[in-house]
């Protein structure tokens, strides 16, 4: 099997042979857009950006300050954004890249996504949320990892694309309440080789497609804490319904 390395070299390479010969089209509609558009005209009209108003901790929409389930059991992250809700035309260009294959997507979505707002602190580091090497094959890419590789190449932030890594496979999440999604993913993921004792006081910014209840991401920041991070703060796309605590 490749490594994630490697497929997100294939994954380029395949993203800009399609645009070499395929003229762009709408990542919704499919009607055709300026070179390197994601969306026509009436469908960016139709996406969601969240309010500005947020719980500082989940990004659940609301007053600006910690919301009841935040202030009764902080999560182990420290903040999280989303761009916009989970619905319409960015909802649909999220599941086109990454259950159809339409790879050449991920670029212009991780464009997007260095736009979301955001107050944390600077971040040293970017890292996707790893998926399974099972779950990799089966796919052919990690759709976070190629967010996490665009928002690194816009930003200058150091990518550290296996920071992290999937100690077992784990069923789908969707579906699943939210306790079970913690139990699915209690003890799923596990430090990256090589980074023991490298991350006494980092910030690490944590990447992700959709925020649903936000049981991935933090069992992956309890990981990082527990290896020294000071700061995690994870960044998603979407995020769907108001859930707390429970991306992925």
């Amino acid at each position: 099997m490749a490594s994630p390395a490697a497929s997100l070299s294939l994954l380029s390479l395949a993203t800009g042979l399609r645009e070499l010969v395929f003229p762009s089209a709408c990542g919704a509609c499919g009607a055709p857009v300026a070179a390197g558009a994601l969306f026509c005209g009436p469908c960016e009209s139709l996406i969601e950006p969240l309010p500005a108003s947020r719980c500082p901790l989940c990004g659940r929409p609301g007053p600006a300050t910690a919301c009841p389930a935040c202030a009764e059991a902080k999560p182990a992250y420290d903040a999280a954004w989303a761009l916009a809700r989970h619905s319409g035309p960015l909802a649909q260009a999220v599941r086109a890249f990454k259950y159809q294959r339409r790879y050449w997507l991920g670029p212009a979505l991780a464009r997007l996504l260095a736009t979301t707002p955001r107050n944390g602190a600077a971040a040293e580091l970017i890292a996707p949320v790893p998926l399974h090497p099972r779950r990799l094959l089966r796919r052919g890419f990690n759709q976070a990892a190629v967010l996490a590789q665009g928002l690194a190449g816009q930003t200058g932030i150091r990518l550290a694309p296996q920071l992290l890594r999937r100690l077992r496979h784990t069923p789908p999440q969707v579906g699943l309440d939210p306790a079970a999604r913690r139990a699915n993913v209690a003890g799923a993921f596990g430090l990256g080789r090589g980074w023991a004792g490298r991350l006494d006081g980092a910030s690490v910014l944590l990447i992700d497609d959709v925020f649903t209840t936000g049981a991935t991401v933090a069992e992956c920041a309890q990981v990082l804490k527990q290896a020294g991070a000071a700061w995690v703060e994870v960044l998603t796309l979407v995020r769907a319904g108001g859930g707390n605590h429970e991306a992925g």
